[in-house]
C-alpha cells in the first residue's frame, strides 16, 4: 500500500491550509530578514522558512527594540513593522501582535510604571530605549496610538493636567530632573520645546544666542532653551582672590530660579556626582578640589574675609541642600552638634538644630539672654571683646555677621543679621562716644589687642573713624595693626 504523502493530509485539514498560507503570505509579505528598513537598519526578522532569526526577541529587549528604535527614528516617525504587524500593530498579517501581554516590552519589567523604572529607562539614549521608543507605540505627540493609553494628562502616570510626557513643571530638579535625559533625545524635546522668534511659552527663556534657521535640535546649540554661553558665563570657575561668580551664586536664595544649590543639581545631580549633562562636583581637582561635598576643602567655615565660606550662604531654599550631608549624627557633623537635635520632620534649618547649630549651641543663643541691656551682665559684648578664639574675639562674630565696611554688607552676612540694627551706629560696637559708657567701655577690649585687625578696618590713621590728630605720630606703612603702635588710635601705651 502507498502511504499517502503528508502534504494532501494538511490540504485535507482546513486549520492547516489557513495556517500554511498564512505563512506563505507571511513570507511573501514580509520578505526576508535581511530587508532594510528605513536608515538601511534591518527590521525584518522571518527568514525563508518562516521563523523568526535567533536572538530578535527577548523579554526586556533584543535585537528587535533597537531595530523598530532606529527605524522609526530614521524613517521620521514612522514604522516599517506595521507592514506585518499591521497599522495598529496589532497583528497584520503576521497574526502576531506587538502587544502581547505576555513577555513582550513592559510586561516582564517589575515597576514599569514607576518613575525610578519607567522615567529613568526613557531618558536613555536612542536604541533599546529612548523617548522616540515611546512614541512608537504612544504616539508621535505622546497623546495616545494603537492599544497604549496617552501620556498626557494622565493620572495614572505623568499626573493630570500636565499636557507633556514627563512631570509636572519644574522639571529641573529632585527628584524628576530632566537634566539626566541622554541629550541624543532633543528631536523628540524639539517636537514642544523648539526656539521661536516669537517666543515659547514651553521655554523659560529665550537662548540669548538662538541657533540659525535648520540647525539640528539640541539640548545647548541655541535651538531649544539653552546654548554654551548661556550655560555658564566665561570666568564663571575663578580663583580666589578674583571674583567668584559660580561660588557667589551658589550661596544665593535657593528658591530664586538660576541660584542656589537648588539650581546646580539640575545638572550636576541631586548629589552632585554628575549627570549625563554636567560633570561631578566631588573629588574634583578642576573645581572643588579632593573632597567629597560641593563646597571647598574643611574647615568651609573659614576665618573671616576668606573667600571659601559657607557663613555668606543664604539660609532660605540651600539649608534641605544642606542636610543630605549636614543632618544631627552624620560624619559631616560634629559628634555634640547639635547638642540637642530638632523633632523629627523639622524642616531643615541653619540654627534650628536639623543641622550643625542650634539656638542654644553654635554660634550663640538666640534669646534676649545672650544680648542684654547694661547694667545686665553682657555675654554678647564681653564674648566678642575677649581673645580671638573658637568661639570669641571680634573675627568670631563677623564668621557668620558679615566682613564688610558699610552697611548692610558689613556684619550682616550669611546670618542676615546686621550689626547694625542694634548697636544704631555704622560699627559693630555702642554708640559713641564708646570710651565713656560705664556698661559698654572699649577699654574692656584693650588687654586683648590681637582683635585690632579688625578694629583697623575702619580706625586706621586719617579716617573720619579717628580724631585728627590720633595717632600724633602714626605708624610706617605695613606695621602691623595694634592698639598703641600708631597704626590706630594710639600712638604708644602712655599716649
Amino acid at each position: 500500500m502507498i502511504p499517502k504523502p503528508r502534504s494532501l493530509r494538511v490540504l485535507r485539514n482546513p486549520i492547516g491550509l489557513l495556517i500554511l498560507l498564512a505563512a506563505f503570505a507571511a513570507a511573501a509579505g514580509c520578505s526576508n530578514a535581511n530587508t532594510p528598513g528605513g536608515g538601511g537598519v534591518v527590521v525584518n526578522h522571518v527568514d525563508a522558512s518562516g521563523n523568526s532569526i535567533p536572538g530578535w526577541f527577548t523579554p526586556t529587549g533584543g535585537a528587535h527594540a533597537n531595530s523598530a528604535t532606529m527605524d522609526y527614528i530614521a524613517n521620521g516617525g514612522s514604522s516599517s513593522c506595521t507592514e506585518c504587524h499591521g497599522s495598529d500593530l496589532g497583528g497584520g498579517i503576521s497574526r502576531v501582535s506587538c502587544f502581547n501581554t505576555t513577555g513582550c516590552h513592559h510586561d516582564p519589567i517589575p515597576n514599569w510604571n514607576t518613575a525610578a523604572v519607567h522615567g529613568a529607562t526613557a531618558k536613555l539614549a536612542p536604541g533599546s530605549s529612548g523617548f522616540a521608543s515611546c512614541q512608537i507605540c504612544h504616539g508621535n505627540n505622546f497623546a495616545g496610538a494603537n492599544t497604549a493609553p496617552t501620556c498626557l494628562n494622565n493620572a495614572a502616570c505623568h499626573g493630570d493636567g500636565v499636557a507633556s510626557p514627563h512631570a509636572r513643571k519644574p522639571w529641573l530638579g529632585s527628584p524628576y530632573t530632566h537634566a539626566t535625559t541622554d541629550p541624543a533625545n532633543a528631536p523628540v524635546c524639539f517636537g514642544c520645546h523648539a526656539d521661536s522668534p516669537a517666543g515659547n511659552p514651553n521655554n523659560p527663556h529665550r537662548p540669548p544666542t538662538p541657533a540659525a534657521a535648520g540647525t539640528p535640535p539640541g539640548c545647548f546649540n541655541g535651538t531649544m532653551c539653552h546654548n554654551q554661553p548661556e550655560v555658564h558665563p566665561a570666568g564663571w570657575v575663578a580663583t580666589s582672590p578674583a571674583a567668584q561668580p559660580h561660588g557667589d551664586t551658589a550661596k544665593m536664595d535657593g528658591t530664586v530660579a538660576g541660584q542656589g544649590f537648588p539650581s546646580c543639581q539640575t545638572c550636576h545631580g541631586n548629589d552632585f556626582a554628575g549627570a549625563t549633562v554636567a560633570p561631578t562636583c566631588l573629588n574634583n581637582a578642576t573645581c572643588h578640589g579632593a573632597v567629597a561635598s560641593p563646597h571647598s576643602p574643611k574647615p568651609w567655615r573659614a576665618s573671616a574675609g576668606s573667600t571659601y565660606t559657607h557663613t555668606t550662604t543664604v539660609e532660605t531654599g540651600n539649608a534641605a541642600v544642606c542636610a543630605v550631608c549636614h543632618f544631627p549624627g552624620s560624619p559631616n557633623n560634629p559628634p555634640d552638634h547639635p547638642a540637642t537635635p530638632a523633632p523629627d520632620n523639622t524642616a531643615p534649618g541653619c540654627f534650628n538644630s536639623t543641622l550643625c547649630h542650634g539656638e542654644a549651641g553654635a554660634p550663640h543663643p538666640l534669646d534676649n539672654t545672650w544680648v542684654t541691656t547694661s547694667p545686665a551682665p553682657q555675654p554678647h559684648g564681653n564674648s566678642a571683646k575677649a581673645a580671638p578664639g573658637a568661639t570669641a574675639g571680634f573675627a568670631y562674630c563677623q564668621d557668620c555677621h558679615g566682613t564688610g565696611t558699610t552697611p548692610p554688607a558689613n556684619f550682616g552676612g550669611g546670618s542676615a543679621q546686621s550689626c547694625y540694627s542694634c548697636h544704631l551706629v555704622s560699627a559693630p560696637h555702642a554708640p559713641a562716644p564708646w570710651r565713656t559708657s560705664a556698661g559698654s567701655i572699649y577699654n574692656h577690649t584693650s588687654t586683648n589687642f590681637a582683635n585690632a585687625p579688625v578694629c583697623a578696618q575702619c580706625h586706621f590713621p586719617g579716617s573720619p573713624n579717628n580724631p585728627a590728630d590720633h595717632p600724633p605720630t602714626p605708624a610706617p606703612p605695613g606695621t602691623d595693626p595694634g592698639c598703641f603702635n600708631g597704626t590706630l588710635c594710639h600712638a604708644s601705651p602712655g599716649s
